[in-house]
């Protein structure tokens, strides 16, 4: 034993002396002895509940560690663990741990040969496995030549039979022990073999293999030493009685959870819960229905909690939000200066879903927003957050009950040093950082067999963490980065990208996103920012919409704004799989870009349809609906693909795509149904379903044109919306108007020509670019009165969702609906109102610029004006997002007199559409909107 852990014990000059000493397996003992009847493992599951009391399994380890030591495992040898969190995981470690060997936990996400490369890397000599795993298992013990045993062992057999065959064909079959004598405390040592072993402070306990690549594993030396400090020191810090129940969602492979979910509370006689199912309706379930008092858990799960509160909040009136938003930040204020905390009154809704015994939340493993943070604490949540590495034992520092609230991931535990090794590069606001460095006993002694590594992980006695951080004078620490994930910006600047991700993910439409540095072939060693973004499906759905690409590019601009333009996303890719993570939640980040290289280079290559697929596409309607969809789209197609993602279908496309459907079933979609189509199966069960078309049923072979799409209807409410009482309301809004407009010119010098240009009647369309909120009012203010009163807009219906609001829409004419999910309405709606003689003023680029560049205009404009015969008013707008800019507020300041802003506003020359010419004719339009843009421009300068 001796000569083996010499080879990846790390030399120093601190050795600490090799004595007898308590360790984990001896602190369950004592909780055993004092708690016997008390449950210590509660498996919950679809069957039911089965409990695990401190005696069961004080014995159930007891029966592991005679199993282990009768087939000749020994000090120092290693057991191997895959499999899932239960009474059993703990029991073979605990027994394993009892004879003096070595457990070596397992991700139960790995493949084969992860599995085989690990077990051949550690040398072990059993693996441990579940029923589930056992394939997994096997398959990896064929090529590592390892003994695979099922779990649980079958120690009712008079042979203690192993469940299975293993995989080395030596039996491993003996008569069971008659007693628990190698449980119980005794006297001998090393050398005894019909005792339990007795362990040393640096005696190693577990080998726990970090995340990354398995093909140059490196597995982490924890002593008993290690486990034993880590255990004091927390518990030093998070108090944990026989009263408290723990809820494990985090794998007991996992640093973390061995401390958060087995060290703590089995030493201290609380039960530990364990789902089979883990799942945020199983876990928020769970919560309250064992009594949780205490829940560590990786960061995302709180994030979930977070958007769920904000989305509520955000579904109120102006009013609501603000009063909401108030009382987070009062809450937030409060607790800081009095210590009080009135949040678990005012926002007890979130507090009972999390359970009405809880008591202490627990987060790690990977970095936490602060701002998610500090909402959290603002509605009346106490996270402790914290921080550590596998090679620290788990935690390293914790943020102390009771503190006042920081981003900071807290205090060392007591008997922890930390300190910053200053970073050359970092400079200016980032002077105070460096990497983070820690010593103490929950520090690991080395990697097992990798002197090198072990070499380079340390300074001395100090351990590198790679992590960049900071100090404040209170002796909390402060997470800024990874070293190795910084992003070098052609300018030098230094980010980190868990900052950006952070920022980003505050919309509710991004589920996840990973932004990685990419560079080009002029600039190679110069990185620009570049997402992955995976979009959060449910919350498209909740609001219908089906357009996620121009969506989620919407969102990233709006939170663009609030970052410095060097921290902006310059590039996004979307993708519909789950980004891989470790077992804790981070990013792997070098598996993510290399996929996203792998894609960029391959060529795009229709994939083949599964049988399941080619069975559902055979039958009918599907196989008629299939060919006519096939045919117009010159690919093929299959049930699960994205109208969007995958078959690149803009709104219009989308349009015409389900109209032709429509028309050769003889069937209408209806407007609800039609915001539910995301997928061609989706597509094809809503026009299956659908009833009959009330106009008959055209022949199948009838093109479907926007003619027919656009033609005039029986009746429209659209029209008299228009019309209703108009004789009245104008007059009076259009002087509101041009009051509002007289005092504004006291701070915006107002430019507005060609109203000369302007047909004299009859119905047209005004295409002005869009660059604020206010410029609807602004156009239709500078028309004259005669036009004015014919004025009409088409807006997104999610603007006009408050009565204040929806009178603002009925007072300007201005139709509200759904541009995305019903863009067929709105379509219908501007043709029945131009038909009516009216005047609609439509923004092609559908939407406000974040930077004063327009975007490409669509095709709407183009359509209605070739299909009706009406002509098109290009409309050039400029300095209206200085007034008020895209995500943010209104810009006050630029109004004062002495600022005098220039805004200026164009009517160009009247253009005609051919008729069907959709894509000649939005190029027509924007480019004369641009030429008339650049020309009052240069008048300006």
């Amino acid at each position: 034993m001796g000569a083996g852990w010499l080879f990846y014990q790390r030399q120093t000059s601190y050795n600490p002396p090799r004595r007898p000493m308590p360790n984990f397996c001896d602190r369950i003992a004592e909780a055993a002895a004092r708690f016997p009847h008390h449950p210590a493992v509660i498996m919950s599951g679809e069957s039911g509940v089965v409990t695990t009391s401190y005696s069961d399994l004080v014995r159930l380890a007891g029966e592991y560690a005679a199993w282990l030591h009768t087939h000749g495992v020994r000090r120092g040898d290693r057991v191997a663990i895959l499999a899932a969190n239960d009474p059993h995981w703990i029991a073979a470690y605990l027994g394993t741990l009892r004879i003096g060997a070595v457990a070596v936990p397992l991700d139960t996400a790995y493949a084969s040969s992860q599995v085989a490369t690990i077990v051949a890397d550690a040398g072990a000599r059993v693996l441990f496995t579940s029923v589930r795993l056992e394939p997994v298992a096997r398959e990896a013990a064929a090529s590592a030549g390892v003994t695979v045993v099922s779990l649980p062992l079958d120690v009712d057999a008079p042979d203690l039979k192993v469940r299975g065959s293993t995989a080395s064909g030596d039996g491993l079959r003996s008569p069971r022990p008659s007693d628990d004598s190698l449980w119980s405390p005794g006297p001998s040592g090393p050398g005894h073999d019909d005792g339990p072993t007795t362990v040393t402070n640096d005696d190693p306990a577990a080998i726990l293999y970090t995340s990354g690549t398995t093909a140059d594993p490196k597995g982490v030396v924890l002593t008993h030493g290690n486990l034993e400090a880590e255990r004091a020191a927390a518990l030093a810090v998070i108090h944990v009685t026989d009263s408290d129940a723990v809820l494990g969602v985090l794998p007991l492979f996992h640093a973390l959870a061995q401390m958060a979910n087995l060290l703590l509370p089995l030493s201290a006689g609380s039960r530990v819960v364990f789902l089979e199912t883990v799942n945020s309706a199983t876990l928020l379930e769970a919560l309250e229905a064992h009594g949780i008092t205490v829940f560590a858990c990786v960061p995302q799960f709180f994030y979930l909690i977070h958007q769920r509160v904000m989305g509520d909040i955000e579904q109120r009136g102006s009013i609501g939000r603000r009063v909401a938003r108030g009382l987070i930040a009062l809450n937030r204020r409060v607790r800081d200066l009095v210590g009080l905390n009135p949040g678990r009154v005012v926002f007890r809704r979130v507090h009972r879903a999390l359970g009405t015994r809880m008591r202490m939340l627990i987060t790690g493993g990977s970095r936490f927003d602060p701002g998610i943070l500090e909402d959290l604490y603002g509605l009346g949540l106490t996270i402790l957050n914290g921080y550590g590495l596998t090679e620290t034992s788990g935690a390293a520092t914790v943020m102390r009950p009771g503190d006042r609230f920081t981003a900071s991931v807290g205090q060392p535990l007591p008997g922890v040093e930390v300190r910053i090794a200053p970073e050359p590069e970092l400079s200016g606001d980032r002077r105070d950082e460096g990497e983070i460095l820690i010593r103490g006993p929950i520090v690991m002694h080395g990697y097992f067999n990798r002197p090198e590594a072990t070499a380079e992980a340390f300074d001395g006695a100090w351990l590198r963490t790679g992590d960049l951080g900071r100090i404040d004078r209170d002796g909390r620490v402060y997470i800024t980065g990874r070293k190795k994930d910084v992003i070098v910006l052609s300018s030098g600047k230094n980010l980190y990208p868990e900052e950006i991700e952070a920022h980003y993910q505050r919309s509710a439409f991004v589920r996840e996103l990973c932004v990685m540095g990419l560079t080009d072939e002029s600039a190679p060693s110069a990185e620009r920012l570049h997402a992955i973004v995976v979009p959060d499906d449910a919350a498209l759905r909740a609001r219908g919409a089906v357009n996620v690409r121009e969506l989620i590019r919407f969102e990233l601009e709006e939170l663009s704004v609030g970052l410095p333009p060097h921290k902006r996303i310059l590039g996004y890719d979307i993708s519909r799989d789950a980004l891989p993570r470790t077992s804790t939640g981070k990013l792997r980040r070098g598996e993510i870009e290399r996929q996203h290289r792998a894609r960029a280079l391959a060529p795009t290559e229709s994939r083949t349809a599964t049988p399941e697929e080619d069975a559902w596409l055979a039958r009918e309607p599907q196989r008629t609906l299939a060919t006519l969809l096939t045919t117009r789209l010159g690919r093929p197609v299959h049930p699960d693909d994205n109208l969007e993602l995958d078959l690149h279908l803009d709104s219009l496309e989308r349009v015409e795509v389900l109209a032709a459907l429509e028309r050769a079933q003889g069937a209408a979609v209806a407007p609800e149904t039609r915001a539910t189509i995301f997928t061609v199966r989706q597509l094809f069960d809503a026009v299956a379903a659908a009833r009959p078309n009330p106009g008959g049923t055209p022949s199948p072979d009838s093109p479907v044109t926007w003619t027919t799409m656009l033609a005039a209807r029986p009746e429209s409410v659209v029209v008299d919306d228009l019309t209703r009482r108009a004789w009245l309301r104008a007059p009076l809004i259009y002087a509101l108007l041009q009051i509002v407009m007289l005092i504004g010119r006291a701070g915006v010098k107002l430019q507005v020509t060609g109203r000369a240009r302007l047909p004299a009647s009859g119905a047209f369309i005004v295409t002005p670019n869009h660059q604020s909120y206010l410029d609807g009012f602004l156009v239709a203010g500078s028309l004259p009165f005669r036009h004015f009163r014919h004025v009409f807009f088409v807006g997104a219906a999610e603007y006009f969702q408050t009565p204040s609001r929806r009178a603002l829409a009925r007072a300007f004419n201005i139709v509200p609906v759904d541009p995305d999910a019903h863009l067929m309405n709105a379509m219908q709606a501007a043709a029945d109102g131009l038909r009516a003689g009216k005047i609609l003023v439509l923004f092609p680029e559908g939407e406000r610029t974040i930077d004063g560049q327009m975007r490409p205009f669509r095709k709407g404009a183009a359509i209605l004006a070739s299909e009706l015969g009406v002509p098109v008013v290009p409309t050039a707008l400029d300095g209206m997002e200085t007034v008020w800019p895209r995500g943010r507020g209104p810009a006050w300041r630029v109004l004062l007199p002495w600022r005098r802003v220039a805004v200026r506003l164009d009517f160009g020359e009247l253009l005609t559409i051919a008729a069907g010419d959709h894509d000649r004719g939005t190029i027509a339009i924007q480019q004369a909107v641009a030429s008339r843009h650049r020309a009052s421009r240069h008048r300006e300068s």
